[in-house]
């Protein structure tokens, strides 16, 4: 654990397995993926003031939209269709709903108790809630592309990667800039921890029940 920072590298490794045998539960996984990187997205476009928007904000919200549309691409690979991220279409169903909203939403609510500034609140749960799913996007997406490759799938996530991994640097660097206390970062990492096992936990669930 790294500032609050929970692991799941088996969890993860053992969902991944189980939906890679199965084209079904693999579209619905890419599916939700391609959710999570749009909802990042507009968040992040919801965050931007109406004038004063920094140059690295956009670079990053039009990254995670390039993801989301890049990973919708990929279903035709595995045969795969969804029109839109509907529950039927998602794995993990309301888990997956909730797990970026219920982290932005609490975190929120959280530096509010903190007495965080008003004019600061939005930029720093933005930053925060973002630093917690880019540490998540940096566990996950290794171990799913080594389990693409190790399958010989058509399927690769590498740029996906990459990118994610130079979000989590730009974020590092937000908070040092910031009036950021060591205890919120550990707040949104466990919160985030607590909403992302959620989320395996239903998808586990859906994938035994396929089976």
């Amino acid at each position: 654990m790294v500032n609050g920072f929970v692991s799941f590298e088996k969890e993860i490794a053992s969902c991944v397995h189980r939906v890679l045998s199965s084209p079904h539960l693999h579209g619905l996984w890419l599916n939700t993926l391609s959710y999570f990187e749009n909802c990042g997205a507009r968040k992040i476009a919801s965050c931007e003031h109406p004038t004063a928007v920094k140059e690295a904000m956009l670079k990053h919200a039009a990254e995670e939209f390039r993801h989301a549309f890049y990973l919708k691409t990929q279903l035709a690979r595995i045969g795969a269709s969804y029109e839109d991220y509907r529950l039927p279409h998602l794995l993990g169903g309301w888990a997956a709903y909730h797990y970026l909203n219920t982290l932005d939403l609490n975190i929120s609510r959280y530096l509010k108790a903190q007495r965080v500034e008003p004019f600061q609140l939005k930029e720093l749960a933005y930053v925060l809630v973002t630093y917690a799913i880019e540490l998540r996007a940096g566990e996950l997406y290794p171990i799913y592309q080594s389990a693409l490759k190790n399958h010989r799938s058509k399927i690769q996530v590498q740029s996906i990667l990459l990118e994610e991994k130079e979000h989590l640097q730009e974020m590092e660097q937000e908070l040092r800039s910031l009036p950021c206390s060591p205890s919120f970062i550990e707040a949104v990492c466990e919160l985030e921890a607590f909403l992302f096992k959620r989320w395996l936990q239903a998808c586990s669930a859906s994938t035994k029940n396929f089976s």
